[in-house]
């Protein structure tokens, strides 16, 4: 796996970054769990760091997992500045970090981020600059590439072309992966991303497959903001409950129920045959 440690990034990637720190219209989302919250709380001032400010971040919990008391507690314990929120909304799984800033902030691009890993201050830069370039794509720092067995189906997802190397896009098989950060648009997605029924029965632990189905049905690619991928530290300690242990051996079963259920194999196959 392809380790950057926050550092310049402007340099070895030729970014053009702004001379003073400025604001972008971006909505900043991110989960997170008890288990977690108060080390991601710990260590957020990577948020005020970044060289380009998104308008708000948003910080969805699961109001079933916090008390009154608790979240008294949080607020007392980790003054926020104005422009981060904590917002208390039924636990959605991993989906909560996108799902509502959806429906609240229809017209904004939204930057979702992960509660276990650090930021460098140019990561949002990365984004927003991509995104101006190509404002209908879904942006990322990091993806795999889908491959297809000869049968039509989805190969194995260890087996897929991990982290894409040389390969920037946009293009549908282009599987963003969270953790480095993704942009979307807005009217990027399907409007069946709101199907919660549907979304926990076919990947209840899977968010990054639920987008890019989404994705898929409305038609977006992905395009990574460099031809190489980028994967940033982790938060010493955070490795509890982290989810790519536990879809390790659901990837391919929630992967696959998705692209049945949706039907998606006809996009990725013209995709495969144009490249």
């Amino acid at each position: 796996m392809l380790l950057s440690e926050p550092g310049p990034l402007s340099a070895s990637h030729g970014l053009m970054l702004p001379t003073h720190p400025t604001t972008a219209e971006i909505i900043l989302s991110i989960t997170s769990i008890p288990e977690r919250i108060e080390l991601f709380l710990s260590q957020i001032a990577w948020v005020e760091q970044q060289i380009v400010q998104p308008r708000a971040t948003v910080i969805w919990l699961g109001e079933e997992s916090f008390s009154p008391a608790q979240r008294s507690a949080l607020t007392q314990r980790f003054p926020l500045p104005p422009e981060v929120e904590l917002r208390y909304r039924p636990d959605l799984g991993p989906q909560t970090k996108l799902l509502y800033a959806l429906q609240e902030f229809p017209d904004r691009p939204i930057v979702t981020a992960d509660d276990d890993t650090i930021y460098p201050p140019e990561w949002l830069a990365l984004l927003s600059n991509a995104h101006h370039e190509a404002p209908q794509q879904i942006q990322c720092c990091r993806a795999h590439r889908i491959r297809l067995l000869d049968q039509g189906r989805l190969a194995p997802y260890r087996d897929w072309d991990w982290l894409a190397t040389g390969l920037r896009g946009p293009s549908p098989l282009l599987f963003p992966t969270g953790v480095s950060g993704v942009l979307y648009p807005p009217g990027s997605l399907s409007a069946q991303v709101f199907d919660h029924e549907t979304m926990r029965r076919l990947c209840p632990t899977a968010d990054d497959a639920w987008f890019k189905a989404m994705a898929l049905l409305q038609g977006s690619s992905a395009r990574k903001v460099h031809a190489e991928s980028l994967t940033f530290p982790h938060i010493p300690g955070s490795e509890c409950r982290m989810l790519w242990t536990i879809n390790v051996e659901r990837n391919d079963t929630q992967l696959a129920a998705l692209f049945d259920y949706y039907q998606l194999y006809d996009r990725l196959h013209e995709a495969q045959h144009a490249e």
